[in-house]
C-alpha cells in the first residue's frame, strides 16, 4: 500500500464518513476483533507513512518482544501464533522484527505470571485487563512510558490527544504506563432470535424477559423447523451467555456496583437472585440445553445454531449471523433482540469500555525506540491490512472501500490476523458494513444483521457503575479462586431441582468471606471514594 494511495484513502473516507455515526472500539466478548468489521480511519487521523523521530545514538537491534493472544484460530497451514504470514509482512514491512509469545486467552493471567516470575516476560505486554496490568505497575514489572511517546512517536502521540476519553486507562499515578487503542464499537453482546420461527409460529417479537420464556417454550414444543420432531433446543448459547442473562437485570456476575453509596458485588443485590432463578428456569424447563456444562468449547452449542436446533442465541453482537449459518439456513431471518424489560427496568446490552487492547513496556525492554516505531507502524499502516488483507487478493477497493472478494479465504488466511493489532484505527458504521459485503449474498445478510445489532445496542443505556475493575490488590489476588467458587455454586444450583437462588447467594456470600471479603468490600469502597470523581 503506497504513502500516496493511504493519504488519498484517508482523506476520501474522511469525507464520505463525516455525516454518519462514529462508533467507538469490538469482542468478542468474547471479544474481540473481526475481520469483517472496520472502516478505515476518519481525516485528520495522523498521516500514513508518519515516521517516529529516530535516535542517531541508538545502536540497537530494532528488535522487540511482544504477547500475542491465542485463540487456537490460525489454520495449520497458515502456520502458528509465532510465525505465520502476518508475521513475516509485518516484520518486513514495519522495520522492527518481533517475536511473539502466544498467550492463551483463558489462562491469560496464570500465564502472564508465570513469565513475569520467571523474568521471561515479553517486552510489549498486551491485555484487555486494565487490573491485571495495574498489578504489574505495582509489582515494577512495568515502567513509565511518557518520554518515550515524547522522544521517539508521531503518530500515537498525535492519536492519543484525540482520543482523550483512552487517557484514564492507561494512567496510574499521573504517570502514562501504556498504549492504548480504541474500539472499533462499543457494542458487545446480543441476544439473537430466530425471525422466521417468530412468523411460521404467529408470535411477536419478545420485549420482557417473560415473553421470551414463552417464546422459547413455543420454539420447543411447536416443531418451528417444520420436522414432525420436538427435537428442538430453544436456547443455544456462547462463553457470553453469563454475561448476556445476568446483564438482562443489571447483575453481571463478579461486577461491582454502587447501591446507596456503597460499592456492592452483583451477588448481593436483589437483581443477581433473579438472574440466578431465570438460569434456574431455564435449564429445569429444558429450554437450554442440559448438555452445555461439559460443552467446553461451545462447539456442540455452535452446532445447535447453524443445524438450525436453536433459534435463539446468546452471543456477541457478531457472532450470530454468520456465512456458515446462512448456508446452512439459507432461508433464515435472524433479528437482534431489542434489550428486554424485567421488573427492575430494562438494561442495555454490554457497551465496552473506550478503550480496546491495552499494553505496557516491561521494564526490562532493550530498545523503547524500536517499540514506538512498531506502535507508530502498526496506527499508521499495519492495521488496515491486518483488517482487510491485502488489497487484489482479499479485498478490492471500491469508492475507498475495501470489498471482500471471497469470505472463505478472507476467513481463513486473515480472520486471525487482526489478534496483531495493538492499536488501529478501524470504526464501524451499518452503512459500511454492508457496503464492504459486496455481491456475496450471504456475507450481505451477515453484515446486514451485523449493523442492525450495532444500531440495537446503542437503543438503551448499558448500566456499568465503574469504568474498569477496582484497582485494589487484595480483589485481584483473590477473584480468580473466587470465581471458581461461584461457578460450582451457579451451576449447582442451576442443575439441582430442590435448590434455589436463595441458597446459592448465601453460599457464594460464605466463601466470599471466607476469602476476607469483608475486608475486601471496605478496599474497594475506599478506592470507589478517592477515585468517583473520574468516573464518567
Amino acid at each position: 500500500m503506497s504513502t500516496k494511495r493511504s493519504v488519498q484513502r484517508s482523506k476520501a473516507i474522511g469525507a464520505t464518513t463525516a455525516a454518519v455515526l462514529m462508533l467507538g472500539g469490538i469482542l468478542l466478548v468474547a471479544g474481540c476483533g473481526n475481520d469483517k468489521e472496520g472502516e478505515p480511519a476518519a481525516s485528520g487521523s495522523p498521516a500514513a507513512g508518519a515516521t517516529a523521530a529516530s535516535s542517531p545514538k541508538s545502536n540497537l537491534p530494532m528488535a522487540i518482544t511482544a504477547s500475542i493472544y491465542d485463540r487456537g484460530t490460525v489454520p495449520a497451514e497458515e502456520g502458528t501464533y509465532e510465525s505465520n504470514r502476518w508475521t513475516k509482512w509485518m516484520n518486513e514491512q514495519s522495520g522492527v522484527e518481533v517475536k511473539w509469545t502466544p498467550i492463551p486467552r483463558s489462562q491469560e493471567a496464570d500465564k502472564f505470571n508465570v513469565l513475569v516470575a520467571s523474568g521471561q516476560a515479553p517486552e510489549l505486554i498486551t491485555s484487555y485487563d486494565r487490573n491485571m496490568l495495574s498489578r504489574f505497575i505495582s509489582q515494577g514489572v512495568a515502567q513509565p512510558i511518557d518520554e518515550y511517546i515524547e522522544k521517539y512517536s508521531t503518530s500515537y502521540k498525535e492519536y492519543i490527544k484525540k482520543h482523550p476519553e483512552l487517557k484514564p486507562f492507561v494512567t496510574f499515578n499521573g504517570k502514562t504506563y501504556g498504549i492504548a487503542s480504541m474500539r472499533n464499537t462499543q457494542a458487545a453482546t446480543m441476544i439473537w432470535i430466530r425471525q422466521d420461527w417468530l412468523d411460521k409460529l404467529g408470535l411477536k417479537l419478545p420485549t420482557t424477559v417473560d415473553e421470551l420464556v414463552e417464546v422459547a417454550k413455543a420454539f420447543r414444543d411447536q416443531d418451528p423447523d417444520g420436522n414432525g420432531k420436538k427435537d428442538t433446543t430453544a436456547i443455544a448459547m456462547s462463553n457470553a451467555y453469563s454475561a448476556v442473562l445476568d446483564d438482562l437485570f443489571m447483575a453481571r456476575g463478579g461486577e461491582w456496583f454502587v447501591e446507596d453509596g456503597k460499592a456492592t458485588l452483583s451477588f448481593f443485590t436483589d437483581r443477581y437472585k433473579e438472574a440466578l432463578t431465570l438460569r434456574k428456569t431455564l435449564y429445569s424447563e429444558g429450554l437450554v440445553d442440559k448438555e452445555y456444562v461439559t460443552d467446553k468449547n461451545w462447539a456442540r452449542q455452535k452446532q445447535l445454531w447453524i443445524t438450525g436446533k436453536a433459534g435463539i442465541l446468546f452471543d456477541t453482537f457478531n457472532n450470530g449471523p454468520t456465512v456458515d449459518f446462512y448456508k446452512s439456513q439459507p432461508d433464515a431471518k435472524l433479528t437482534p433482540l431489542p434489550p428486554l424489560s424485567t421488573k427492575f427496568g430494562k438494561n442495555g446490552y454490554q457497551e465496552e469500555v473506550p478503550n480496546y487492547l491495552l499494553t505496557i513496556f516491561n521494564k526490562d525492554m532493550k530498545n523503547p525506540e524500536a517499540a514506538m516505531k512498531f506502535v507508530d507502524w502498526m496506527l499508521d499502516k499495519g492495521w488496515y491490512n491486518l483488517s482487510y488483507g491485502m488489497e487484489g487478493t482479499h479485498y478490492q477497493l471500491k469508492n475507498d472501500i475495501p470489498v471482500t472478494l471471497d469470505t472463505d479465504k478472507l476467513k481463513k488466511e486473515v480472520s486471525y490476523a487482526s489478534e496483531y493489532r495493538i492499536v488501529h484505527q478501524q470504526i464501524m458504521t451499518p452503512e459500511f458494513l454492508l457496503a464492504r459485503a459486496g455481491s456475496d449474498p450471504n456475507d450481505q445478510k451477515v453484515q446486514k444483521a451485523v449493523g442492525d445489532a450495532v444500531t440495537v445496542a446503542k437503543s438503551v443505556k448499558y448500566r456499568k457503575d465503574f469504568p474498569y475493575t477496582p484497582a485494589v490488590d487484595e480483589f485481584t489476588d483473590v477473584s480468580g479462586q473466587f470465581q471458581k467458587k461461584w461457578d460450582e455454586i451457579v451451576t449447582k444450583v442451576t442443575m439441582t431441582p430442590d435448590l434455589d437462588a436463595e441458597w446459592g447467594v448465601s453460599q457464594i456470600r460464605s466463601e466470599w468471606e471466607k476469602l476476607n471479603g469483608k475486608a475486601i468490600d471496605a478496599k474497594v469502597q475506599e478506592w470507589y471514594e478517592k477515585n468517583k470523581a473520574d468516573f464518567k
